[in-house]
């Protein structure tokens, strides 16, 4: 898109993600960078120059806390009035829709979308459809595409280290939606396309974004079993992964990685065992949102991809979308890609 001394970045949406976990202490000691607004401020290519709520307050706090001048409370006015190459929506995901078209009429040259990338398929079909016909690069923020764990992970797995995968067991909680997109990303990064999920409600289809339990098979064959757990007693996202050569487990939310290998069972002839053995992968602390601006860096500067695009929005949405479909059947097993794709999702 060819390289200038610095981009000019606006946030649409002044809440958590886009600017607030940068205040929690515990986030930025685990975590680094946890926001929109802390990303573009720490990358020397971008100019955070603008910014817009419909909450008078938030967007007061926002401005005073990044040092953004240009406040407006309708996005619309904003897009008209300011030259915007990088915009981060980081409103409710009913909304991401029609913030993509009104940045689309704007010459916008890079989106980056908080997840889900929005309430329905077919919405998210014509944001990407949107976004390819104006040359828009389109991000998704499944941020654990630029974790170095999960990186390391696949290539790991991809040169068949682990062997033939046999079974993956999954557990998360904070709902379906806004939980699981990341949980069905990360799957999809690892292992590839779901082909079919059959699905279950946990306490039952009325909560705005349920926690569900369900069944999922990949390509190759691969089964994935995902089990919610109540966010009362604690947080958790973690994945079990068995191998034909080991197990690998993601444990602390990504935190932690522990590894265990097939040895000659002391206690059966013929049969291994598996024991604990030292992680086959180093990797790096968490910095996902300083990697992912780097990504958007380069997609303005070369030819580059985004690493995690709206196609794979679609697809972590349509997981989604499959998991309310089949539990609303009773249980009954969905194929995927869908067909129906008017199924309306909330997110919290």
């Amino acid at each position: 898109m060819g390289q200038r001394e610095k981009y000019r970045a606006a946030i649409i949406g002044c809440g958590r993600i886009a600017g607030d976990f940068d205040d929690d202490p515990l986030m930025r000691q685990n975590y680094g960078i946890s926001t929109h607004a802390g990303a573009y401020a720490d990358n020397p290519g971008i100019d955070l120059i603008a910014a817009a709520d419909l909450s008078p307050d938030k967007l007061d706090k926002f401005g005073r806390r990044w040092g953004v001048s240009r406040l407006y409370k309708d996005h619309k006015e904003l897009l008209a009035k300011e030259n915007i190459d990088v915009l981060s929506i980081c409103a409710w995901n009913t909304t991401h829709l029609e913030i993509l078209e009104e940045a689309a009429k704007r010459g916008v040259k890079v989106i980056f979308c908080e997840k889900p990338i929005s309430d329905s398929l077919i919405n998210a079909d014509k944001m990407v459809h949107i976004a390819n016909h104006n040359n828009i690069a389109l991000f998704v923020n499944h941020r654990r595409r630029w974790d170095d764990l999960y990186i390391k992970l696949k290539g790991y797995i991809k040169q068949g280290h682990l062997g033939n995968i046999g079974q993956v067991s999954c557990y998360y909680n904070a709902g379906i939606a806004n939980t699981g997109c990341h949980m069905f990303d990360a799957l999809r990064m690892l292992f590839g396309d779901a082909k079919t999920v059959t699905a279950w409600y946990k306490g039952g289809p009325d909560q705005k974004d349920p926690d569900m339990d369900g069944y999922m098979i990949f390509e190759n064959n691969i089964s994935v079993c995902v089990q919610s757990m109540d966010i009362k007693d604690y947080l958790v996202f973690e994945f079990d992964i068995y191998g034909s050569k080991g197990r690998i487990r993601i444990e602390n939310n990504g935190f932690n990685l522990s590894h265990w290998r097939p040895v000659e069972s002391r206690r059966y002839k013929g049969l291994n065992e598996l024991m604990p053995a030292q992680a086959p992968i180093v990797f790096s602390r968490p910095a996902m949102f300083k990697n992912a601006v780097n990504n958007i860096i380069d997609c303005l500067n070369t030819k580059a991809q985004p690493v995690c695009s709206g196609d794979d929005g679609v697809k972590a949405l349509e997981i989604i979308s499959a998991f309310h479909l089949s539990a609303q059947a009773g249980n009954k097993t969905v194929g995927l890609p869908l067909k129906d794709r008017t199924y309306t999702i909330e997110s919290k």
